[in-house]
């Protein structure tokens, strides 16, 4: 290690309850120093054990000390003390947190294979009632949490009266939203009908129009009067 590195090391802060005494696990979050207990890791998350656990006799194992900590890239301090609170909580089986404190321990739980941690994430994220639906299911997606946790989400928006509006389908994003579509109107269509959705007998163009302009808000029959006024540019379909 050069001199460089080691006057850097040396500078470092040690994290105020986080630098265990009698640990065996060294990591870096920006300036701050973490000793730890690496069985949690190689334990839970197949990345760090892999660090922990070289297979090759020739290679070393990481974070064995104060000098040669393993660094983390992009993770600040408090974010990776997050993820620690869910392996040090003094509350036996009481997981009080925020929010944003779960997505956070979710995201770190994701990028490093902390299966089990993303699992308890999820459980508490279920419980908080401020969080909704919509916005649970997106974070669900980007953190790619087991597909079995979002079936039921997904059959809540397929049960409601009303579809996904815009704010919800950008939330969500085309993919998912395209899913929930397809599914309410497979669940809605006629079961002779094989899946399909036809309109109702004696539906008219001008009927298709006023519901889409009411979406989108237009006039109710701005469509027709713009056709008309532009016949050439709409000639009738031949029967």
């Amino acid at each position: 290690m050069s001199h460089s590195r080691n006057n850097s090391i040396s500078l470092l802060d040690h994290h105020s309850k986080y630098y265990i005494d009698g640990a065996d696990l060294h990591i870096v979050a920006e300036r701050t120093l973490f000793r730890v207990h690496g069985y949690f890791f190689s334990r839970e998350s197949p990345i760090f054990n892999k660090k922990l656990n070289p297979a090759s006799p020739g290679d070393v194992r990481e974070g064995t000390n104060d000098n040669d900590p393993i660094i983390l890239e992009n993770v600040t301090p408090e974010e990776f003390e997050k993820l620690l609170w869910v392996f040090y909580n003094p509350k036996y089986s009481l997981y009080e947190a925020s929010i944003d404190d779960w997505n956070c321990i979710l995201n770190l739980a994701d990028q490093w294979d902390f299966n089990e941690v993303k699992e308890l994430a999820v459980r508490e994220l279920h419980k908080k009632k401020d969080l909704d639906l919509v916005t649970k299911m997106a974070l669900y997606q980007k953190y790619k949490v087991d597909q079995r946790h979002l079936v039921p989400l997904y059959a809540e928006l397929c049960r409601r009266d009303h579809p996904l509006n815009l704010d919800e389908a950008q939330i969500l994003g085309i993919e998912a939203t395209v899913l929930v579509n397809n599914a309410r109107e497979r669940l809605r269509a006629n079961p002779s009908y094989e899946g399909r959705s036809p309109l109702p007998e004696g539906l008219e163009e001008g009927d298709v129009f006023r519901a889409l302009e009411s979406q989108m808000g237009l006039e109710e029959g701005a469509t027709a009067r713009f056709r008309e006024e532009n016949a050439a540019a709409f000639p009738e379909s031949s029967e």
